[in-house]
C-alpha cells in the first residue's frame, strides 16, 4: 500500500515536472528531449523516443530518443500508420502495453525482441482530434509495464500534444500558437500548483509556531533548532510560491529583491544547519571555513536560496563518505564563496550550459529528480545585486561552484 503511495506521488511529480518544461522558453525539440529524460527517469525505461506525425507521407518521423540501439533508430526513422507494431499503435490511436514483444498477437515487434527488449509501452499523441505524433518506451525486463504506467504514458502524451502538433503548422504560426500555449500552461499550473500547496503549507507553518512554542517553554535547545529550521523553511517555500504566482500574470517580470544589511556569516551557519540532516544521511562531512561578521546588503531570503541550492547539489552530487566545503571570505570590496564538492566533476564543454534553464548536465542521469532550473534561478538573483557566478570543475575531481556578492559600504 506504502509503496503504491510513493508510486503515484513520483509519477504526479513527473507531470508537474513536464508541465513545467512544456511551458518553458526552449525550442520544441529540447521539449520534447527533456520531457523523454523525465519521463525515462521516472519510469526506468532502458529506451524511449518521441515521433512527430507527417501527414503528407502518413508516417511517424523520429524527433528524439535515449537508449535506442542503433538497428531501433534507423527503424522508427520513418514508421508508416498501421505498418508494424508502432504503427499499428498510431492506427488504433489508443495507449497500450505488452510485456512480451516477441509473443504478442497485435503488437508483436521482433526487432525489438532481438535487440533484448521484452516489455513495449506506446501511446498516440493527438491534438484536437488529429493525431500529431507517438510516445514510446522499452524495457529489458518481462512482464514490467502495469494500468498505471499505461495511464502515466496516456497523459504524457496529452501533455506534449501541442508541441507535437506545432510541426504541422508553418513557423509563423508556431510561433504565436507556441506563445499562446506558454501562458495557459504556466498560468493553469501554478494556479493548481497554489491551491494543492496552500492548505498544507499553511497547516505546517501553524503547526511548527506551536511546536517552537513549546520547545520554547522546555528549553529542549536541539528540536527546538530543528523546529525553527522547519519553519523557515516552510515560510520560504510559501513566499517562493505565492512569488511564481504573481510571475505567472506577467512573463516580464523578473525577481524581486528587498535588500538590507545583515550578516553573512550567521546566514551562512544558518543554511548549514539546514543541510545537515542531509548531509548525515549519506555519511558526508561538511566543512565551514566562513570569516565571522561578513556585513553585506542583500536580500537574506535570496541570498539563502543561493547558498541552498548550491549545498544541495553539492550534496546530491558527492557520493557517500565525500566531503564538502563551504568558504565565504572579504576580498577588496567584495564577499567571496565557495561551494566545494567531491563529486564526479563537469566535462568542459557542459560548463557553459550550466547556468541555462532545464539544463541537464551528463553527471545528472542517474536517476536523481530535478528540471535544472536551481543554477539558473541563482545566477538571477547573484546578478540582480550585482554580482557573479561561476563554475571551476575537472572531470573525477569534484567541483567548487563560487559567487561573489558587493559588500556593504562602512
Amino acid at each position: 500500500m506504502q509503496q503504491a503511495g510513493q508510486q503515484k506521488n513520483k509519477y504526479l511529480y513527473l507531470l508537474s515536472d513536464i508541465s513545467d518544461v512544456v511551458s518553458s522558453a526552449l525550442a520544441d525539440k529540447d521539449i520534447l528531449d527533456s520531457v523523454l529524460w523525465e519521463m525515462g527517469n521516472a519510469i526506468d525505461l532502458d529506451a524511449c523516443w518521441i515521433q512527430k506525425f507527417n501527414a503528407s507521407t502518413n508516417s511517424l518521423v523520429l524527433v528524439v530518443q535515449h537508449g535506442l540501439p542503433e538497428s531501433l533508430i534507423k527503424e522508427l526513422e520513418s514508421v508508416q500508420v498501421g505498418m508494424d507494431a508502432i504503427g499499428r499503435v498510431a492506427l488504433d490511436r489508443k495507449t497500450i502495453y505488452c510485456n512480451d514483444v516477441s509473443n504478442d498477437p497485435n503488437y508483436n515487434w521482433d526487432a525489438a525482441a532481438k535487440a533484448g527488449f521484452f516489455s513495449l509501452i506506446a501511446s498516440p499523441v493527438i491534438s484536437s482530434g488529429k493525431l500529431v505524433g507517438l510516445i514510446g518506451g522499452l524495457s529489458t525486463k518481462s512482464n514490467f509495464f502495469t494500468l498505471n504506467e499505461n495511464k502515466l504514458m496516456s497523459a504524457v502524451g496529452s501533455c506534449v500534444s501541442d508541441v507535437c502538433g506545432r510541426a504541422c503548422l508553418d513557423h509563423g504560426e508556431a510561433e504565436v500558437a507556441k506563445q499562446q500555449d506558454e501562458i495557459t500552461h504556466t498560468h493553469l499550473f501554478l494556479s493548481a500548483l497554489s491551491h494543492e500547496l496552500k492548505t498544507p503549507l499553511t497547516a505546517i507553518i501553524a503547526s511548527t509556531g506551536l511546536l517552537i512554542e513549546e520547545l520554547e517553554k522546555k528549553q529542549e535547545s536541539t528540536l527546538l533548532r530543528i523546529a525553527q529550521n522547519i519553519s523557515r523553511s516552510a515560510t520560504s517555500l510559501q513566499n517562493r510560491l505565492s512569488e511564481l504566482i504573481n510571475l505567472s500574470k506577467n512573463k516580464d517580470e523578473t525577481f524581486g529583491i528587498n535588500k538590507k544589511e545583515f550578516d553573512f556569516s550567521r546566514l551562512a551557519a544558518e543554511v548549514a544547519d539546514q543541510v545537515l540532516s542531509l548531509v548525515k544521511q549519506k555519511k558526508q562531512t561538511l566543512n565551514l571555513d566562513v570569516t565571522p561578521y561578513i556585513k553585506i546588503h542583500a536580500d537574506d531570503q535570496r541570498i539563502e536560496q543561493v547558498l541552498l541550492n548550491l549545498l544541495s547539489n553539492a550534496i546530491k552530487f558527492t557520493p557517500e563518505g565525500g566531503q564538502i566545503f563551504l568558504k565565504a571570505y572579504k576580498d577588496e570590496k567584495r564577499l567571496v564563496v565557495n561551494v566545494q564538492d567531491t563529486g564526479p566533476g563537469i566535462p568542459n564543454e557542459e560548463k557553459k550550459k550550466l547556468f541555462v534553464p532545464y539544463y541537464h548536465p551528463s553527471t545528472d542521469r542517474s536517476g536523481i529528480p530535478g528540471l535544472g532550473l536551481g543554477l539558473a534561478i541563482s545566477k538571477q538573483i547573484v546578478e540582480l545585486h550585482g554580482g557573479a557566478i561561476w563554475v571551476q570543475s575537472d572531470v573525477g575531481n569534484g567541483s567548487t561552484f563560487s559567487f561573489s556578492l558587493p559588500l556593504s559600504e562602512k
